[in-house]
């Protein structure tokens, strides 16, 4: 069970709602599949770094949580609807791309840190674990892997499938198009947080 709220979580986390998410799904275009492919890993290393200190902190502070289960839903729920809003109505700044000389060791690292500086998404992965029940779990070494494991996949699987489209009907696709792409993830994240935010009130 662990594990299935890992994938949701990893599929979550890959909406290509940000900056680096068109950055990668820009550079599928312009350097090519292969290129997108380790940068998107890049991305998914970060999420599940994240991921694990989420879960651990969280843990840790359960009683807390418990205690205060419904006003921290609720602070959790405004947040991501926040950032929904942001997304949805505002536009990204998006690094160009250029058909550099990046190895794919330095594509993947250089997504990485894009991605490990975006420290909002343990916010993000708070809500998205209170929303799913991942603190029912006790903490074992076997949870920490199935559901480091569960985001590993399920943030590779969305990604991959998005950088296969983007790339054989690249034709087709445009900036616009990506940046329309990024408000519907934007719109996604705003619909999650409202649905926190109801069932913070649900027992």
């Amino acid at each position: 069970m662990i594990f299935l709220k890992g994938i949701i979580t990893g599929l979550i986390l890959s909406l290509p709602f940000g900056p680096v998410g068109i950055y990668c799904m820009e550079k599928a275009m312009i350097e090519g599949e292969k290129k997108a492919y380790v940068s998107a890993l890049g991305m998914v290393t970060v999420d599940i770094i994240y991921g694990i200190i989420s879960f651990l902190f969280i843990s840790r502070v359960e009683s807390y949580v418990i205690k205060f289960e419904t006003p921290l839903k609720v602070l959790i729920s405004v947040f991501l609807i926040v950032i929904g809003s942001k997304k949805f109505f505002g536009k990204p700044k998006v690094k160009e791309v250029e058909d550099d000389n990046y190895t794919l060791v330095q594509d993947y690292f250089e997504t990485f840190l894009l991605a490990i500086f975006n420290i909002s998404s343990v916010l993000v992965i708070a809500g998205i674990y209170t929303l799913l029940g991942v603190l029912d779990s006790p903490i074992k070494e076997m949870t920490v892997l199935e559901l480091s494991t569960g985001i590993g996949i399920g943030g590779a699987s969305l990604w991959f499938t998005t950088i296969f489209l983007i790339y054989h009907f690249k034709k087709k696709v445009t900036m616009d198009m990506l940046l329309k792409l990024s408000k519907l993830s934007g719109l996604v994240i705003l619909i999650f947080g409202i649905a926190t935010i109801i069932f913070a009130f649900y027992k």
